[in-house]
């Protein structure tokens, strides 16, 4: 699809470096570092072909918007020194460590959500920045004798949930995701694949509901909660670290993951994989992958995709499906003491029932006459 479009982008880059940056850099009065910044924004043909595909093809649409995003990245990303920043809770593995799409992997544990600053956005937006630089590089780090196949174009991102808590998503509240899908993500369209949540316990779906709330339903559709076969499906042991997942076997990716600024390196290139995910429709109702703990789940009603959105399965959380969760937790949790207080009685009533059965029998004994 990239191939296909090739030309598009090489026209509206052109059409872009020397049309509308010049007539921007007249109208605000734009130094010489400020263009710089621009036109290496411009040269970026990933992020063009992104903008272009989110506008469907349509060359019109996509020229109007990648000048309006030219003009809000002159005024939102200024130049900084990166160590004012905090780390990143958002680490990209090792280049080598890719999915079966080779796509760069991204983990972010929301449990360090708490160390960020009051208000972070500005901090959002240069980790934002820094991973479309990084995609860039990936590509343009190919030797010119054996390029890239197929561009790497999107990160898969998996959410760590352990000891993630409502505490934690609280200091990062609705306002902020919401500014994030409505202001940055529009920005930078299409970097995020397949979004994993692992180590995802049912006393975690609290979380989930309020962030299910805010997010656009195309962006619930690539959201999945895979066990750890499936997760192996898409991505190989090998490029997963085992602090994430501690109960593989394998050896854990040599070194540790990286920041940010550490994570541009050479990416070597092979062939692409199409693997479909795993449908999560014969997930147990009181499976810890389950979002809806209790209530059985399944694909999307009329999903055309082949593993959609965990879904409750009759659309509602029934009361019939709780009385039922209820009543398995309490036998799972009383079933030895109810077991023996059943058979102490079954006992003590044969015991009682054998004793007056021997009473009776003795006074007919004696009762009769000799």
């Amino acid at each position: 699809l990239y191939f296909e479009h090739r030309e598009t982008v090489q026209d509206l880059q052109n059409t872009l470096l020397t049309q509308i940056l010049p007539n921007v850099v007249d109208e605000h009065g734009l130094d010489k570092a400020a263009r710089e910044r621009a036109e290496e924004w411009l040269h970026d043909d990933l992020s063009i072909f992104r903008t272009l595909k989110r506008h469907k093809f349509t060359k019109a649409f996509a020229l109007e918007s990648l000048r309006s995003i030219l003009i809000w990245r002159l005024s939102h990303l200024k130049a900084q020194d990166p160590d004012a920043f905090p780390p990143s809770p958002l680490h990209v593995l090792p280049p080598l460590a890719t999915d079966i799409l080779r796509r760069p992997i991204l983990i972010l544990r929301l449990a360090n959500l708490a160390n960020l600053q009051r208000d972070p956005r500005e901090h959002i937006l240069r980790t934002v920045e820094g991973l479309r630089i990084n995609l860039h590089n990936i590509n343009a780090s190919s030797p010119p004798e054996s390029p890239l196949t197929h561009p790497v174009l999107q990160y898969i991102l998996l959410v760590d949930m352990e000891n993630a808590s409502m505490r934690n998503f609280v200091r990062l509240n609705l306002d902020l995701l919401t500014w994030y899908i409505h202001e940055v993500s529009p920005r930078y369209p299409g970097m995020f694949g397949t979004v994993f949540v692992i180590n995802f316990s049912w006393t975690q779906s609290g979380i989930w509901t309020v962030i299910r709330l805010a997010l656009p339903e195309s962006v619930q559709y690539r959201i999945f909660f895979p066990s750890k076969e499936t997760l192996h499906e898409c991505i190989r042991p090998s490029s997963l670290p085992r602090a994430s997942l501690p109960s593989l076997d394998e050896e854990e990716t040599s070194g540790a993951s990286p920041s940010l600024t550490d994570a541009s390196g050479d990416n070597t290139a092979g062939r692409s994989a199409r693997r479909k995910i795993a449908s999560l429709a014969h997930v147990s109702p009181r499976s810890q992958y389950n979002p809806f703990y209790g209530y059985p789940i399944g694909p999307r009603p009329y999903s055309l995709l082949p593993a959609s959105l965990p879904y409750l399965r009759h659309g509602r959380r029934r009361k019939r499906d709780l009385i039922r969760t209820l009543a398995t937790l309490w036998w799972e949790k009383w079933r030895s003491r109810v077991s023996w207080t059943v058979s102490f009685l079954f006992v003590s009533f044969c015991v009682r029932w054998w004793w007056r059965q021997r009473r009776n029998s003795m006074f007919l004994i004696r009762g009769e006459p000799h």
